[in-house]
């Protein structure tokens, strides 16, 4: 801790980061605490991490080969904004490598659904352009940059929401998501392998309210693929609560799900939220949940009992400290740390 009462962080992109630090939110044997002002768990070292989700201080990165070894699904979805075909392939190479040996056992199927409201929001966009008045001269508007920015991000949240139409946003996107896990499902070829969903944003909201349904066997799931092997969720950036404020209660979906039968990994599920202060889009997620506590069943308690929120720092020198931090999770080690060591963990309960 420097004498201003700052605490030096590791650096990026060449830069040392220098970010407010309470000097009773770390301790220095790594031990996972409560940070004073919020009550979120805070990774101090990533020993004291490692600890927590049940792993050794060290490692072996070397896989034996087995028979039969099961394989793990990993399933990965965007949030809102402009997205690419391959925008996860930087986050499954940092995580592959860091997998080492053990990387061959995970199978990574990308779901892209940004293109299911590209064409909507480019009209639209296209729509604003021509505006007129009576007279018939032209609606100049400015910020055009931010209001580009606010069609193709907001608008994705503002679409999506739960509606039986056949053209509706909600549905189109349920369906691409239904096709993408019936692709992992066939790369897994195995049935019962447990299945990882990593979901940043609004992609968060995406997969809650689809395994919702198919939990819930609601019609909306018709005809959908099933996601029974669910054996854990990691939700970054999430904003999950935001949308909470459409219903009485918050109400979490199971995890794990019904599909997950062996002992080991029932015990080593989890559902890890990673959120960074500055991410003014990503929340904590265990207090909507709690607050719920008195009217949930005994698997929704479950499921509570296994969610962590993690307060993490994530970003470079020009992100790291404003809302720009809610973009750069996807890389950055004190996020890739922690989920790598987790999807050990899960493999190691898998070969148990």
């Amino acid at each position: 801790m420097s004498s201003s009462g700052f605490a030096e962080s590791s650096s990026r992109n060449g830069f040392p980061l220098r970010r407010k630090r309470s000097a009773s939110a770390t301790k220095p044997d790594g031990d996972i605490v409560l940070h004073p002002s919020r009550g979120i768990p805070t990774r101090s070292t990533l020993p004291g991490f490692r600890q927590s989700i049940g792993l050794a201080p060290t490692r072996s990165r070397r896989f034996t080969p087995c028979v039969m070894a099961t394989p793990i699904g990993v399933l990965v979805i965007h949030g809102m904004g402009k997205q690419e075909p391959g925008f996860s392939q930087e986050i499954q190479a940092e995580i592959t490598h860091r997998l080492g040996g053990d990387a061959g056992r995970f199978v990574w199927q990308e779901v892209f659904w940004g293109h299911a409201l590209q064409v909507r929001e480019n009209k639209l966009w296209e729509d604003m352009g021509r505006a007129r008045e009576p007279d018939g001269s032209r609606i100049s508007l400015d910020w055009q940059s931010i209001r580009e920015f606010v069609v193709h991000n907001f608008g994705d949240a503002l679409a999506y929401h739960r509606d039986h139409g056949k053209d509706s946003a909600y549905l189109k996107i349920h369906e691409i998501v239904s096709q993408k896990i019936a692709e992992l499902k066939a790369a897994l070829a195995d049935p019962t392998a447990p299945v990882v969903v990593m979901a940043h944003s609004l992609g968060a909201h995406i997969m809650s309210n689809y395994l919702w349904d198919q939990q819930a066997a609601n019609d909306e799931a018709t005809g959908f693929e099933d996601l029974s092997t669910l054996a854990a969720m990691i939700t970054f950036g999430c904003n999950i609560p935001l949308f909470s404020l459409a219903f009485d209660k918050a109400t979490p979906i199971d995890v794990p799900g019904k599909g997950i039968k062996k002992a080991e990994l029932v015990a080593a599920s989890r559902w890890l939220n990673f959120v960074d202060r500055d991410d003014v889009l990503g929340w904590p997620l265990r207090p909507i949940y709690e607050h719920s506590g008195a009217t949930l069943n005994a698997a929704e308690k479950r499921t509570i009992d296994r969610l962590e929120d993690y307060e993490i720092n994530v970003g470079g020198f020009a992100t790291a400290w404003n809302p720009v931090a809610h973009g750069a999770y996807w890389t950055d080690d004190d996020f890739t740390e922690p989920v790598t060591d987790y999807l050990l963990k899960l493999l190691h309960a898998a070969d148990a």
